[in-house]
C-alpha cells in the first residue's frame, strides 16, 4: 500500500489521482504527516474527496471529517511531541450499499505524559461509567464522547513501533 507524505497542501486531488488507491471494491491509503495541527485541514481535504470519490451521504462524510479531527488532534495534542511522525491509515470496503470504514491513527507516543492502550482502556471505561454518558456540553468534547457516539467499534493497541494506535470502524448505507 502506498502512503501519502503530507507537505504543505492536499495538491492533485481528483477521481484520477484516487482512482489508484481503489481496487475491487476496496480503498486503502495511509498518509504519514509531523505532528503540526496546521496538518489536519490537509488531511481533512483528502478525507473529504475519498468521501466524495465514495459517493458517500454527506451527513457521513462531515461525520467523519468530525472524527478524524478529533483523532488527528489528541495524537497532535496528547502524543506526539511537534516533530513527530504520526501515521492515519484510511479503510473503506464498499459491499453493495454497505460501505465499511476503518481509521487507525498512530502517534508517536513521546510526550511525557503519553498513555498506553491499557491506560486508553481504563480511562474510557472511567469517563463512561460516570458521568460521560450524559454529557451535553459543547465544550470538552472528547475523543470518547464523539466517537463512542459515533462508531461501532473503538479500540486502542500498543504497536511495535512503541506508538499508541487509535483504531474505529463503522458500517454505514451509501
Amino acid at each position: 500500500m502506498e502512503e501519502i507524505v503530507i507537505q504543505d497542501s492536499a495538491n492533485n486531488i481528483d477521481n484520477n489521482f484516487l482512482s489508484k488507491y481503489y481496487n475491487n471494491w476496496l480503498f486503502e491509503i495511509t498518509f504519514s504527516f509531523k505532528s503540526d495541527f496546521k496538518k489536519t485541514k490537509i488531511i481533512r481535504d483528502y478525507l473529504i474527496a475519498i468521501f466524495d470519490f465514495l459517493e458517500i451521504w454527506m451527513l457521513w462524510k462531515n461525520r467523519f471529517v468530525l472524527i478524524v479531527d478529533e483523532l488527528n488532534n489528541n495524537a497532535i495534542e496528547y502524543w506526539s511531541s511537534s516533530e513527530s511522525d504520526n501515521k492515519l491509515f484510511f479503510k473503506a470496503q464498499v459491499s453493495g450499499s454497505e460501505v465499511i470504514i476503518s481509521i487507525e491513527v498512530s502517534d508517536a507516543w513521546d510526550w511525557k505524559a503519553s498513555k498506553n492502550s491499557k491506560e486508553m482502556e481504563e480511562l474510557r471505561i472511567n469517563r463512561l461509567n460516570k458521568w460521560f454518558d450524559n454529557h451535553s456540553s459543547i465544550r470538552w468534547r472528547w475523543l470518547f464522547l464523539i466517537i463512542t457516539k459515533l462508531v461501532d467499534n473503538l479500540y486502542f493497541k500498543d504497536n511495535n513501533k512503541n506508538w499508541l494506535t487509535v483504531w474505529i470502524n463503522k458500517i454505514i448505507s451509501k
